[in-house]
């Protein structure tokens, strides 16, 4: 600080005179100035003494001490914590009533019962068993000589796993009729015994369908057996079994192979011979689908031993079929195929009660057939489906009146046409769903040219079937069906200079036409009682000549569902 001052001390005069002469003009002179730091700070020397520090000894004295460890467990209060999670209730599964009976009779001797009884609602299980009996002491000929009856006892159980499904069944039926088809002027009292024709079937089926959507290749398969047995010592044993498997290549193209057929063996007691009729059918292709189109090209290769004389055993027939959807709820299909139909003759006893004796019984050929329609929907309540198929068939058969002169009474036996023919049908059907009201009505034109100078015999050239539902009120349900058939072609042995009866063997079947009627009263959640009526217009028409249908039937009864 002291050499600041000397250095303002020094310069203040200076700047003084440089002051004095400020409005004067001339020239700086040089000057130096020299500052010299020459200043020395001495300190006194001074004496330390520096010690050391001490050595701190150790204790040698030894001192024992023990550790005690206690394993602590808390006891904690149970909680109750006042938080609850706002969770949303599951709704509650209806009760379910696994088990109904229903019972009613009627005129001619009716009875009827229908029972269904199964298990709880179960996630990979289901079992139980249905029974049907239906039965009229009476008929339309002679009281209890045109009575008949059926009955079916069905127990059936599943097993749902996470790939597969499995069903199994196993089946009776018996069917009971009477060949009434006599000419009651000329014969007052017959043998009922004689007339009775009963047959007996016994069965199982097991089946396996796939599950496992994830996987690319998919499998059902199901095996069925029957024995059927009849009252006049005629029999049939089958097996037929049914395979489909198919494989995603891509997500347009799949590969299947499909196989079915049947093994069987046929006796009539007259013959005192049983005869094996097979069939084996293999179906192999491919399908392509894409948006709106789906196409399936394949072949079906049939081999079976059971045509008539000059055929061949292996036939080799097309299998071509596409679907096109140009909109959303309209779809146009088409397709061209060949194949076999096979007959049976449990299937004949089905359609036809009264048979003779022996029939032949042949499957039909069809090598050719071509199909096509439409189908759809108008917004979500109609359903529509227009159609037409025609085909080339060979050993297509009708029946033919026969007349047993020692019985008296009408019997058939199947007609087979061996020339190719041709065979159409045109068909137009309408469903509707609206609220409380069910309306399905189905019509069919057929065409069959079997020849110039032959008709094809008891099948109608159209037939229209009409059913509906209605709930009225809440628990009152009023139903309405009608059938109407056209006449039918009459095929016979008869002859009339030598026979004893009064049928009009020289017109074809009328028309058929019947109309019925169903109420049903909801007593309950659980109770139901209900009336039918059938053949409001009490016309005992004949589907099969001789053989004339009930007239007016009412049934009336209740159902209980527990």
């Amino acid at each position: 600080m002291l050499r600041y001052i000397l250095f303002i001390v020094f310069c203040f005069p200076l700047v003084v005179m440089g002051q004095d002469n400020w409005n004067q003009e001339g020239d700086l002179e040089d000057s130096q100035v020299i500052i010299e730091k020459n200043r020395k700070i001495d300190l006194p020397r001074i004496n330390r003494d520096f010690k050391k520090v001490p050595e701190i000894k150790n204790n040698q004295s030894a001192i024992d001490v023990e550790f005690n460890s206690r394993q602590f467990v808390p006891n904690l209060n149970s909680l109750a914590p006042r938080i609850r999670v706002l969770t949303i209730q599951d709704e509650k599964l209806e009760k379910l009533y696994a088990n109904q009976v229903k019972i009613g009779g009627g005129n001619y001797g009716a009875s009827y019962f229908e029972g269904n009884f199964a298990s709880k609602r179960s996630k990979d299980r289901s079992y139980g068993v249905n029974l049907f009996h239906q039965s009229f002491a009476n008929g339309p000929i002679d009281g209890r000589n045109s009575g008949s009856g059926y009955q079916r006892v069905n127990p059936y159980g599943k097993m749902i796993f996470s790939k597969a499904v499995v069903n199994a069944e196993a089946f009776y039926e018996r069917h009971n009729n009477y060949l009434y088809g006599y000419d009651t002027a000329l014969y007052s009292e017959v043998d009922r015994d004689t007339l009775q024709r009963t047959f007996h079937t016994l069965g199982a089926r097991i089946s396996l369908e796939d599950q496992n959507e994830n996987s690319q290749y998919h499998y059902n398969a199901d095996m069925d057996i029957y024995q059927l047995f009849t009252n006049i010592n005629n029999s049939e044993f089958s097996f037929d079994y049914n395979i489909e498997n198919s494989f995603e290549i891509n997500k347009e193209w799949t590969a299947y192979f499909n196989s079915d057929g049947y093994l069987s063996s046929l006796k009539f007691d007259v013959l005192d011979s049983a005869r094996n009729r097979n069939l084996l059918r293999f179906k192999p292709g491919v399908k392509f689908s894409m948006e709106n189109l789906k196409i399936g090209l394949g072949f079906n290769f049939v081999h079976e031993n059971d045509t008539l004389v000059g055929m061949n055993k292996l036939h080799v027939y097309p299998d071509l079929n596409i679907t096109y959807t140009p909109f959303e709820k309209l779809s146009v299909f088409g397709g061209l195929k060949g194949d076999v139909r096979a007959n049976r003759y449990r299937d004949f006893l089905m359609e036809n009660p009264y048979l003779d004796n022996t029939v032949e019984v042949n499957n039909t050929l069809m090598p050719f057939q071509m199909y096509g329609g439409i189908a759809g929907s108008v917004s979500n309540y109609i359903g529509y489906e227009f159609g037409f198929s025609i085909a080339s068939v060979r050993h297509n058969f009708g029946y033919e009146a026969i007349y047993k002169e020692s019985q008296g009474e009408i019997r058939f036996r199947t007609k087979y046409f061996n020339q190719n023919n041709t065979e159409a049908n045109v068909y137009a059907s309408l469903s509707t769903n609206i609220n409380k009201l069910r309306i399905n009505l189905r019509g069919d034109y057929f065409y069959y040219d079997v020849g110039d100078t032959q008709l094809m015999p008891f099948r109608p050239n159209f037939r229209l079937k009409f059913n509906s539902e209605y709930w009225v009120v809440n628990k009152l349900k009023i139903g309405l069906n009608a059938h109407l058939q056209g006449s039918m072609n009459n095929a016979n042995t008869f002859v009339q200079e030598n026979a004893n009866y009064s049928f009009n063997i020289g017109e074809s079947i009328p028309p058929i036409y019947d109309l019925g009627i169903k109420l049903g009263y909801q007593l309950s959640d659980r109770s139901l009682i209900f009336l039918h009526a059938n053949n409001l217009i009490a016309n005992k028409y004949e589907y099969y000549l001789g053989y004339p249908n009930r007239g007016f039937q009412i049934l009336a009864g209740f159902t209980y569902s527990f």
